[in-house]
């Protein structure tokens, strides 16, 4: 049996090696539905041009999940992917070992630029990391790159960034270019992270009207149908502060039940704002369940993390386990020493 398996994955690793060292030749365009190679001719904030065979065709931004170059560092290519999926201080020391001066292809450089700039800024809105720091390299990479497929989501992260600041009519500024776009799911987006910054200062009626016009939208496709389900939870949390918990709690409960399990985001979001509605009720065992969910399963979002961290901290305690909540404290403070829950 062994000997027959043995040069089964010999055979696998080697059509795997094949396929990279192939790969590395040609640029890549990575979509949800796979990737596509080819040579990138143009590049811009709202399409990707990709040749193949001598036939262009011209990809929509909003379909990219990310690029990749014939010739790009290693290092590079492992940061980008870890990047990708969220492991922001793993992608920084690879992508510190790029030499960027030996680096010709412009597209090459500002990608490198970008996700340095990316996964600081992440790390910071988590509570690892400064803020004002993050937001000067973010907005060296926004000044320089508008020409990169990058320019739009680092507008939405500059707009995070300010928000973590305060500082919101900026926020809405950057937040609003990605209206300016003809894509529906972008001009929904738009109007979701708006709608937060003005929860976050506390005009939840303004709010609710820019959730409702994001509802309002007649598409349906499923980048559509993401954002209406992240207003639909943002309306909520805001319908929850006017007092109408018994509302909110339903439209939450919606949201989990139709939201897709790998959008750990807006699980994180949606537990989260049951937990809220649930300490509003006085509901303190409903509560500490709700808030326990984001810990153990959707805790790869930090700013939702940071905040179910700080509210099982003091919940534990009033069920009577004084340990676990100070485990959850001390967890806080370990992860997200710089979030605003941390220093609570």
């Amino acid at each position: 049996m062994y000997k027959r398996i043995v040069p089964a994955l010999c055979m696998a690793l080697l059509v795997g090696l094949t396929h990279a060292a192939e790969a590395q030749q040609f640029d890549s365009v990575r979509r949800a539905s796979g990737s596509t190679n080819g040579r990138i001719t143009s590049i811009s904030p709202i399409q990707v041009v990709l040749e193949r065979s001598g036939v262009s065709e011209e990809i929509p931004v909003n379909e990219v999940q990310y690029l990749t170059f014939a010739g790009e560092p290693r290092e590079l290519t492992l940061g980008r992917l870890n990047a990708f999926n969220g492991r922001y201080e793993d992608a920084l020391e690879a992508l510190g070992k790029v030499d960027a001066a030996s680096i010709e292809r412009e597209a090459i450089k500002q990608d490198l630029e970008f996700y340095k700039a990316f996964c600081v800024s992440k790390l910071a809105l988590g509570g690892s990391g400064s803020i004002p720091d993050a937001g000067k390299q973010m907005y060296a990479f926004e000044t320089a790159g508008r020409n990169s497929y990058h320019y739009l989501e680092a507008c939405e992260i500059l707009g995070d960034l300010f928000v973590a600041l305060g500082r919101y009519p900026q926020a809405e500024t950057y937040y609003d270019k990605l209206s300016k776009v003809e894509w529906p799911d972008f001009k929904m987006r738009s109007g979701v992270l708006v709608g937060r910054a003005l929860q976050a200062q506390n005009k939840h009626a303004e709010a609710i009207t820019r959730f409702d016009q994001v509802l309002q939208l007649n598409v349906t496709t499923p980048e559509a149908n993401k954002q209406k389900l992240a207003a639909t939870l943002g309306k909520a949390v805001s319908i929850a502060a006017g007092g109408k918990t018994a509302e909110a709690l339903k439209m939450v409960e919606e949201v989990i039940k139709q939201a897709d399990p790998e959008n750990t985001e807006l699980h994180a979001r949606a537990y989260n704002a049951l937990g809220n509605c649930y300490l509003k009720d006085g509901k303190t065992k409903e509560a500490l369940l709700a808030f326990l969910h984001t810990d153990v399963l959707y805790n790869s979002f930090p700013e939702a993390h940071a905040e179910a961290l700080a509210q099982l901290s003091k919940l534990w305690d009033k069920v009577g386990q004084a340990d676990r909540g100070r485990q959850a404290a001390t967890l806080l403070k370990d992860r997200y020493p710089g979030s605003n829950w941390a220093n609570q």
